[in-house]
């Protein structure tokens, strides 16, 4: 044992932080020690937080980052001694006992040096002490490829698994194989036909398929899905505002250029400064909008010079995090505590991106923009008017079956006519309050408040519905004066007049607690006040009833200012009619909360009505069925009155749920054909341009906005790759500086970004973080000769990518052995092909996919698939309102989906938030995700898509012999259904499993025909005929059981 220190310290003590330990031994990775990969993530971890860059941070004047002062006299002793172990004061404070001197110190709580560390540090010491740069910061050279294998990927992978007497596993099932590949290149399994094709393996035609694969439009797709999520690309601006943007010209662009193939390189270059470029066009242009996909804010009474701040701040980090894998985020207030990185370096980065001519503003102020026509709208209107005429013609065929039903409902109705028809019904209340008022309902159910009468106060109204009403599609207020009220008028206080501020419907179903919000779309009133009246309340925010529907207390409806003290009226319309059942209860809740106060309505009645159309949008109609009640009992026989049938026409249309359906598809088709056609004009894309006179630069102090401390130039990073300043004079500059073969990052990290699509993780397991707080790679020397290789191919992402498909490595087999599991859990040694779930935009895609109704189109405006309704409205306080697109629109792949920043696609469990750069993988297991594909309605259709192809296999089916499981026309649909979604058969013991599930949801759809006509016209499915709609049924359930599998959303 060594001697212990003097009791003085003349180390600070020091805080470290987490570190993590590669699962294969530290001296495993070469035969001396390297001090790059073994020694200085140590000291880095362990030291640099309070001895490292960071100067305004650093303890006890001493450097361990430098060789000079970790090497240099400190009076008598140095922290590092070449060859002289006992020497080294940095080697005594790590093995001493005493807690006073031992580094890290006791009181940081983090554990000392574990023996495998201790023994690195005390070998490279007592060779001598040679220093180096970070693994990822030294200059890139091509390993030599170990010998025995002809495939460098495996050579490098079996060289390390030799160390542990470790191999590769066997080779994957052809079809397995095949699956994998297809969902690692293009996101979307391969089709029966395609797996057909490859029965047969070959090495010539695996080529084949992973060139196929790589030449299709969806492999870009699938590429470009990567490349937005690190663009943190969205098609709104986020923040409170989130305001739509343009830039999906820019989307579509990236794709185009994953199509093409372009060298990395080049794809690099035209993203930074393609609007520097000699000549440059409009599509070299529109590639800057990369750096124009940060969120805007438009928050008002912010400067808008800070926000320019934190844009060109966010520029810099996301070049940091997709290009060189540093987290350059922490250099923004002061130099890097762990990374050769120092403040003014950040700042020299930030130079090439502040002088763009913007001015920090939102929305449709986010100069500079680039006026662009995207040729990819053409198809879409074609498209969207083909499906429109398409859509019109079963409306128009409808309508006349619908017609036809009308003719027998209205001959049936004159043979049984009501004896005592009402329009609306007024039925006993149950009337309560939140702060105290009571009620009085007289026989006519005429509500009357008493005893205390409150400065604001919410009702709640509970109507218990009779039995023989089969919905409710609206409901009335009368607001009525009496002599007890302020001046004989509406409100016991104040000045008479009543501010309702909010009202909401509810509905509560027989033997449950629960109320469920119903939607109020429309109201309209008998008379409201004028805006522009003179009063002492804030005029212009009460008057409408339109206001009530907003449950905002600052404004409401009143009829303050109209003299009479007539009975005012108040129509609500529902949003869709509320189905009742026996038992159900309708409630109705009126919020009295107006900022004046003393505005609570005194007197009031409340009915509700079935009917819809004008009687319940239009104060002054008369009900069509009443005044046909009554046409008939005065004339029996006498010929209906044109105008009276056009109107009980047009309310019993709006009553047919199955010609609304297809007449709401229309008339969201024909908007939608609208909305894309304006789409054609020249869009107002984001994109880079510098101003005439460039800004000054200065390091911000603490990283604070207008914190202004030296003024910086543009420049590099030195440590990364010193070049002249005079090299450094635009983005240009910057962007060739990054692709520059001698830069050390760049290559390395993208090989690394490729490793993880195609493996699910790369060799770095922090794609983010290639500085000394990263992982180490788990084969170094890979990385390097794949970082090498993509340099010498020109940059070109597919070679790599055919490379690694083409190895024995990306080939095995997933299955594990026990030991296996044991020696290598995470699978970092690559003895086995790795496991994972799909992301939820594969699985989406996938679904519709395998069912057939994958609209495959390229490019174009953002559609809008499916999502549970509301969600805008509510996240956005109602700015915005979603309505999902209509015909082949909403099966389009997710990437063409609108993403709105404050509320992102409602499917998209666990992906990237696109707030700001992500680069590393997301994945979780939540309940909510199985949820999801249970019931989301994009996967309810694509299992009745499903089930069409089965169904209609053989129109012989026998229900009767399919209930024993070998029954050929039965075993031939599931196995169908398997080899869609699992992309194989099922073997006998399943086939009986799903058989059953198959069979017990025939009988109970037999039994229940109307629940499965409802079940299976889910979204905008058409119905099924009675007579198929139980087996139907049957085949959704089964299909949907199917894509539920683990193994349908699993990459084996």
């Amino acid at each position: 044992m060594f001697d212990s220190p003097p009791s003085g310290k003349r180390f600070s003590s020091i805080f470290p932080v987490a570190f993590v330990l590669l699962l294969c031994p530290a001296l495993a990775w070469a035969d001396e020690t390297s001090f790059s990969r073994e020694v200085l993530p140590v000291l880095s971890d362990r030291c640099f937080h309070c001895h490292g860059p960071d100067e305004e941070n650093r303890e006890a004047d001493l450097r361990l980052d430098l060789e000079s002062d970790a090497k240099a006299d400190l009076g008598g002793y140095a922290a590092v001694v070449p060859a002289k172990l006992e020497e080294s004061e940095l080697w005594r404070r790590i093995i001493t006992d005493d807690e006073d001197a031992r580094m890290p110190p006791t009181d940081s709580h983090r554990k000392p040096l574990s023996d495998q560390e201790r023994k690195a540090i005390r070998q490279w010491i007592l060779d001598g002490a040679q220093w180096g740069k970070h693994w990822s910061f030294e200059a890139l050279r091509r390993p030599d490829v170990p010998s025995g294998k002809e495939h460098p990927i495996d050579a490098f992978v079996l060289e390390r698994l030799s160390r542990d007497g470790l191999s590769l596993s066997r080779p994957a099932a052809p079809t397995t194989l095949l699956r994998r590949l297809s969902l690692d290149l293009t996101g979307m399994t391969p089709s029966p036909q395609e797996l057909r094709d490859n029965a047969e393996w070959t090495d010539e035609r695996w080529l084949t398929e992973i060139d196929r694969l790589l030449q299709s439009p969806h492999h870009a797709e699938r590429m470009a899905m990567w490349w937005l999520d690190a663009a943190r690309y969205s098609d709104s601006d986020g923040y409170q505002q989130d305001a739509t943007r343009q830039n999906w010209p820019w989307r579509d662009w990236v794709i185009q250029q994953f199509r093409d193939n372009k060298p990395f390189d080049e794809f690099t270059i035209e993203q930074f400064a393609g609007d520097l470029l000699p000549d440059a066009t409009a599509e070299q242009k529109l590639a800057t909008c990369f750096h124009r996909n940060h969120m805007t804010n438009g928050e008002g009474g912010r400067d808008p010079e800070q926000s320019r701040i934190d844009y060109v701040i966010d520029r810099v980090n996301t070049t940091g995090t997709v290009w060189l894998g540093l987290t350059l985020g922490c250099v923004q207030c002061h130099s890097h505590k762990f990374d050769p990185i120092t403040q003014h370096d950040y700042y020299s980065l930030f130079a090439f991106f502040n002088s763009i001519d913007e001015d920090g503003r939102a929305g449709s102020g986010a100069k500079p923009y680039l006026k662009y026509t995207s040729p990819q709208v053409e198809g879409r209107i074609e498209e969207m008017q083909a499906y429109r005429e398409q859509i019109q013609v079963k409306v128009d065929a409808e309508r006349k079956l619908a017609e036809a039903r009308f003719e027998r409902w209205l001959e049936a109705f004159r043979l049984e006519l009501p004896e005592d028809y009402q329009p609306w019904i007024t039925l006993p209340p149950k009337v309560s309050s939140v702060e105290g008022t009571t009620f009085v309902v007289d026989s006519e159910h005429v509500i009357q408040t008493v005893g205390p009468d409150p400065f604001q106060d919410d009702y709640k109204i509970v109507l218990q519905v009779p039995q023989d009403m089969k919905q409710v599609s609206g409901f009335r207020i009368e607001v009525m004066p009496h002599d007890s009220h302020k001046g004989g008028r509406y409100a016991r206080s104040g000045n008479g007049e009543f501010a309702l501020t909010s009202v909401l419907a509810m509905g509560q179903r027989q033997g449950s607690p629960a109320e469920q919000q119903v939607p109020v779309s429309r109201a309209v009133a008998s008379v409201q006040a004028d805006p522009a009246r003179k009063t002492q309340w804030e005029a212009k925010m009460y008057s409408g009833i339109g206001n009530t529907l907003n449950d905002d207390a600052r404004n409401g409806w009143t009829t303050e200012g109209i003299e009479d003290k007539e009975t005012r009226v108040g129509l609500y319309q529902l949003g869709q009619p509320w189905s009742i059942e026996p038992g159900d209860r309708f409630i109705i809740l009126l919020r009295h909360r107006s900022t004046h106060g003393s505005a609570n309505i005194g007197r009031f009645r409340i009915s509700v009505t079935g009917e819809l159309g004008q009687t319940v949008t239009n104060i002054d109609a008369t009900s069509p069925v009443a005044d046909l009640i009554k046409s008939l009992k005065s004339e029996p026989q006498k010929t209906l009155d044109g105008g009276l049938r056009k109107r009980l026409l047009d309310q019993f249309l709006l009553g047919d749920v199955v010609y609304q359906q297809k007449r709401d598809r229309a008339v969201l088709a024909h908007n939608q054909l609208g909305a894309v056609k304006k789409e054609a004009h020249p869009r107002s894309v984001m994109v880079l341009a510098e101003r005439e006179k460039p800004r000054d630069t200065h390091v911000l102090e603490r990283g604070v906005w207008d914190a202004k401390g030296d003024k910086v130039g543009r420049g590099f990073i030195p440590s990364v790759l010193d070049q002249p300043a005079d090299q450094a004079s635009s983005r240009l500059d910057l962007a060739k500086w990054l692709m520059d073969a001698d830069n050390p990052l760049t290559a390395r990290v993208t090989v690394n970004h490729l490793w993880q699509l195609m493996f699910g993780r790369g060799l770095v397991r922090t794609p983010e973080d290639f500085g000394l707080q990263s992982e180490l790679p788990t084969h170094p020397d890979l990385l390097d000769w794949l970082a090498v290789e993509l340099i010498d191919s020109d940059w070109d992402l597919r070679h790599i990518l055919r490379l690694i498909a083409t190895s024995k490595t990306y080939q095995q087999r997933s299955s594990v052995t026990k030991q296996l599991l044991e020696m290598d859990p995470e699978n970092r040694l690559l003895a086995r092909a790795p496991r994972h779930r799909l992301p939820a935009w594969m699985i989406r895609d996938n679904a519709l996919h395998v069912s057939g109704l994958l609209n495959d189109a390229v490019g174009g405006p953002p559609v809008r698939p499916y999502q549970p309704e509301g969600v805008w409205a509510e996240i956005t306080m109602g700015r915005f309102s979603y309505k999902p697109s209509v015909g082949p629109e909403r099966f389009r792949r997710t990437i063409y989906g609108f993403w709105r920043r404050s509320a992102a696609p409602t499917f998209l469990f666990d992906s990237a938030q696109r707030r700001v750069c992500e680069v590393g993988v997301r994945r979780t297991n939540t309940p909510l995700h199985a949820l999801t594909l249970m019931n989301d309605t994009t996967m309810l259709e694509a299992s009745r898509a499903l089930a069409d192809l089965v169904v209609t296999r053989d129109e012989e089916f026998d229900d009767t012999k399919a209930q024993h499981w070998q029954y050929a026309p039965l075993q031939q649909g599931l196995q169908t259904l398997a080899l869609r979604v699992l992309s194989r058969k099922l073997a006998d013991a399943e086939l009986k499993q799903v058989h059953a599930y198959w069979f017990r949801s025939l009988q109970y759809y037999s039994d229940h025909v109307d629940e499965a006509v409802r079940y299976t016209t889910i979204g905008q499915q058409e119905s099924p005929s009675r007579e198929v709609a139980a087996a139907t049924a049957a085949w959704m359930t089964t299909a949907s059981l199917l894509l539920n599998l683990d193994e349908a959303m699993t990459r084996e």
